[in-house]
């Protein structure tokens, strides 16, 4: 309805929810694997494991967009 003809993906989604799509892909990878990262840290008395996690939940959020959307 409100998007203009040639911004839609092959689903049929515009290109801000395809935006919005990767940027929630990369804040819960950061999230979600820098919080198990500060869990460990905080079990193990350490500080080493918090930018590990967020390094891996980037990673792994930067694979998945490449994945899902990379293939033209």
């Amino acid at each position: 309805m409100g998007s203009a003809p040639g911004n839609d993906d092959r689903n049929g989604r515009s290109g801000s929810d395809i935006a919005w799509t990767i940027i929630g892909l990369l804040l819960s990878g950061v999230i979600a694997w820098g919080g198990i990262g500060w869990l460990v840290d905080r079990w193990l008395d350490t500080n080493l494991f918090l930018p590990i996690g967020i390094l891996v939940g980037a990673a792994g959020a930067f694979y998945l967009v490449i994945r899902r959307y990379g293939q033209g």
